[in-house]
């Protein structure tokens, strides 16, 4: 429910519609650049950007919204297939929440790391900024960094008691420059979005909406990087990928003013489907003499599919010794998520083809068909003692989770030996929240919040048998939920001159999967056996830190002038083996010093970006690559043309730093030739051009 910042007993990260064209955001990417203790993994030779890390846990592990609905989660196999997940475009975007830590309490599995909401345009939005029944926005924009452009077009039109919202999207790009002395590997893409929304306000009870929201993906890759590199593609002379992904959105929700028995009730259904097909093109030599030159096409395709409805209730009890806001909730999900891998192998020389690759023999499902379905209930209360700066905020949600396999023939055929299993959890998820309030400018937050993740279908019944390597992965029907425990205190202060959010955090995870690890060699067979387990134990703490100074108000002559302080320190340790944890990234802080006109015609902003170098590695398996230390300059403008004409313009990496993130690059041994590639683009420009509201 809405509910004000300082009232959250929780570190809250809010960008809303101005902050994210005034950054000239495009991408998920650069929608955080500037956001401390935040990252986003980027593979720079195809599969590009692939989700969000909050404090260190990444991928799956943080939950992602669009209008309440849930995102698809991700999936990777092997160095052919990485299917990413899939959002809405940034430029349907209103606005932006990120709960850092974990929120199981009342998102449920895969919040353990984290929360990002995503909101879309409403028809008020553009509405309100104008005087009559129809409005219009129109966009585009270029950037240096990938010779990218973009083009948006949304209106919004009243029409009796009801208002429509229609938006179209298209982005093309190439590769991703770089600072490094290496040339990028040529990439051709393009993207469609569109949003419609259809609200009826004057509806009896509460405003009714209906949302229609999608886009797909295209993209060609060249990966001339990895040609004759040591390992697997020792003898490739060509890789070429064809990538393509959609995603499509159907929801209805409304809101209820005066619900029997309760102030306010929500509710919404969806249906989402999304998409992703990969396809790879490889060309290998001659090895004399037994292997001839081979041609081999693969095809990776994974989709999911998923049915939910929400019901939100909140009721309001004001009293002078004890007022109460009741918030109980029901959440129902079913999903079927269907994956495979096909593709044939060639002999150049003969002409003859086959299926079978590398003793396997395609096509195959890496996991059944499989059937999950979620229900979750949960009550949050918060509780406030009449004049006393106390309020407490209980929470407890109840999850019931099943995993149901349909292995068809093609499972089967591939995994006569292991067979698919269901799983069945109920796991509990207890929060407390505490804050206290010293007066009117400052108060301290605490919280305990207990997360968990169930055991993914990739995990729970993972199918692979590859002849030629001799090695099996097992399903484990023993997998147990991921478990944390969170604690995090906090201070907030507001005033006019400045605001303040400073937290120390300690979450410690239980149970952590670990995907396809060796167990060992079957007697009989030899066969190498691989199976996912619970076996990881870890601990993140940190600290960060957000101010943000009015200088006007503290002396009339800086008018106009502001700054900002962002700043992250994060430190994970894997318990069970007394090593660092390599997904949490470097201390990190972003400053900005701004200057806005007194006409509100144009404005200015300096942000400089400091990194610091990742030495505390896990190097006991490998002598893994650490990244150096960064310091980076951005100058942005924002200025207003016309009474409808707004630019935006910047101006990145002023210093030209060859800067590499560790979210990037994690893994990577040192001296391996590929890491060049990861270099971040050297200086650069983009530039926005938008009309209307």
């Amino acid at each position: 429910r809405p509910t004000p910042v300082t009232r959250v007993a929780a570190a809250v990260t809010v960008i809303d519609q101005a902050e994210m064209a005034r950054e000239l955001a495009t991408d998920i990417r650069q929608l955080v650049r500037y956001e401390p203790g935040i990252a986003v993994r980027n593979d720079p030779f195809r599969f590009g950007l692939n989700g969000f890390s909050v404090r260190g846990l990444g991928g799956n592990r943080v939950r992602v919204e669009i209008d309440g609905v849930p995102v698809a989660g991700g999936l990777a196999v092997g160095a052919y297939a990485d299917s990413g997940r899939r959002f809405v475009d940034l430029a349907f975007l209103e606005r932006v929440e990120i709960l850092r830590g974990p929120a199981s309490s009342l998102y449920g599995s895969d919040a353990i790391g984290g929360i990002v909401a995503l909101s879309t345009l409403r028809p008020a939005t553009l509405l309100d900024k104008v005087s009559g029944r129809t409005a219009l926005r129109t966009e585009v924009g270029y950037q240096t960094a990938d010779a990218g452009w973009h083009a948006a077009a949304i209106g919004a039109i009243e029409f009796g008691a009801a208002e429509l919202l229609l938006g179209y999207v298209r982005r093309q790009g190439h590769e991703m420059e770089t600072a490094a002395d290496v040339t990028p590997d040529p990439q051709r893409r393009a993207s469609d979005a569109v949003l419609l929304k259809y609200v009826l306000p004057r509806l009896s009870g509460g405003p009714l909406t209906v949302t229609a929201e999608g886009g797909r993906v295209r993209q060609r890759s060249a990966v001339n990087a990895f040609l004759g590199t040591p390992g697997r593609f020792v003898n490739t002379t060509a890789l070429l990928g064809e990538d393509a992904a959609r995603r499509a959105r159907l929801s209805l929700g409304q809101s209820l003013a005066a619900a029997p028995g309760f102030g306010n009730l929500q509710w919404r259904i969806y249906w989402q489907d999304t998409d992703t097909q990969q396809d790879s093109f490889e060309r290998r030599k001659a090895v004399p003499p037994r292997t001839p030159p081979l041609g081999i096409d693969r095809q990776f395709r994974l989709a999911e599919s998923a049915l939910g409805a929400e019901v939100i209730a909140v009721r309001s009890t004001p009293g002078r010794r004890f007022g109460r806001e009741l918030v109980l909730g029901l959440e129902v999900a079913h999903r079927r998520i269907r994956e495979r891998r096909d593709g044939v192998q060639t002999d150049l020389a003969s002409g003859a083809v086959t299926r079978v690759i590398l003793g396997e023999a395609l096509p195959v499902r890496d996991l059944p068909v499989s059937d999950v379905s979620e229900i979750g209930i949960f009550a949050e209360d918060e509780i406030g003692f009449g004049a006393t700066p106390w309020t407490l905020v209980p929470a407890l949600r109840v999850d019931d989770y099943r995993l149901q396999p349909r292995p068809d023939r093609i499972y089967l055929e591939g995994n006569p030996r292991s067979p698919a299993v269901a799983l069945h959890r109920i796991s509990l998820s207890p929060k407390l929240g505490a804050t206290w309030r010293l007066d009117e400018s400052l108060s301290v937050f605490f919280q305990y919040a207990h997360g968990f993740r169930s055991p993914p279908p990739e995990d729970v019944n993972i199918g692979l048998y590859v002849a030629q390597l001799n090695y099996r992965a097992l399903p484990n029907p023993d997998l147990e939920p991921e478990k944390s425990d969170g604690y995090e205190l906090g201070l907030r202060w507001r005033s006019p001159a400045l605001d303040l959010t400073g937290s120390l955090y300690d979450n410690e995870y239980r149970d952590f999967i670990d995907s396809k690890i060796n167990i060992g060699v079957e007697p009989v067979t030899g066969t190498t056996l691989f199976q996912s387990r619970n076996v990881s134990t870890a601990r993140i703490s940190g600290a960060e830190l957000a101010l943000r100074v009015r200088a006007q108000e503290i002396w009339p002559r800086l008018a106009g002038w502001s700054g900002r302080l962002r700043a992250a320190l994060t430190r994970g340790t894997d318990l069970a083996r007394d090593q660092p944890l390599n997904s949490v990234g470097p201390a990190s802080a972003v400053a900005g010093l701004r200057f806005d006109a007194a006409s509100g015609r144009w404005g200015s902003e300096l942000t400089a970006t400091a990194v610091a170098p990742k030495r505390r590695i896990d190097r006991s398996r490998a002598d893994l690559y650490g990244t150096d230390g960064c310091l980076s300059l951005d100058w942005r403008v924002d200025a207003r043309l016309g009474r409808r004409l707004q630019l935006n313009a910047g101006f990145f990496n002023l210093g030209n730093q060859a800067c590499i993130d560790w979210e990037d690059v994690r893994g990577r041994v040192a001296g391996d030739p590929l890491l060049p590639y990861y270099t971040r683009p050297g200086r650069n420009a983009a530039l926005t051009l938008r009309w209307g509201v």
